[in-house]
């Protein structure tokens, strides 16, 4: 499957814009954790990882009253279009339902960025500008420390980053808010 043909199959079955860019920002998220975690990796080996993050929540809108469901479903819609490693990843980082645990580095970055992302946004949303060059790495730090603070933001996945990744969480961060800056236009921030 194309980048093309993913964003378009996505296209088809998420309507909330926020969530598209959700699934955007976790692209770049994991395009970026590819070339920390593997020395050099073809271009190939980007555009799978990418294809992930793009991918990861493409059956969330279906599974809103089933959250069992979410990730089995996108195996349905995806099984013949993508790798099935790619599609344990995306089963994976919904393990609390799915029961499919990561084990790979491919399934730990998608399970340990996607709770980050959306604490990125929060983090970028409160200050008076709403951009992502307003903020660096510190301050998502300290907002990671506020328990109040983008309650949703499951901080146990995001911190596994250290164990399963070998990424401490500082530079963990780090690298998930340049990837976002980098497409920072695209996701309107």
């Amino acid at each position: 499957m194309t980048r093309d043909e993913a964003y378009n199959l996505l296209s088809q079955h998420i309507v909330n814009q926020n969530l598209i860019k959700h699934m955007l920002a976790t692209e770049a998220v994991m395009r970026a954790l590819c070339k920390r975690l593997l020395q050099n990796p073809s271009v190939q080996v980007l555009d799978n990882w990418g294809l992930v993050g793009l991918l990861h929540d493409l059956d969330y809108e279906m599974a809103k009253e089933a959250p069992e469901k979410h990730g089995l479903i996108s195996k349905d819609l995806l099984t013949g279009k993508i790798s099935e490693p790619q599609i344990y990843a995306i089963m994976a980082h919904n393990s609390k339902y799915t029961k499919v645990e990561p084990k790979s580095a491919l399934d730990w970055s998608i399970a340990c960025c996607d709770e980050l992302t959306g604490l990125i946004v929060a983090s970028a949303l409160i200050h008076p500008d709403k951009k992502l060059s307003s903020i660096n790495a510190e301050f998502v730090m300290k907002r990671f420390r506020e328990k109040n603070f983008a309650k949703g933001a499951n901080r146990k996945s995001i911190e596994r980053c250290k164990e399963k990744l070998g990424i401490e969480l500082e530079e963990f961060i780090e690298i998930n808010l340049e990837a976002m800056q980098e497409i920072a236009p695209i996701l309107g921030l």
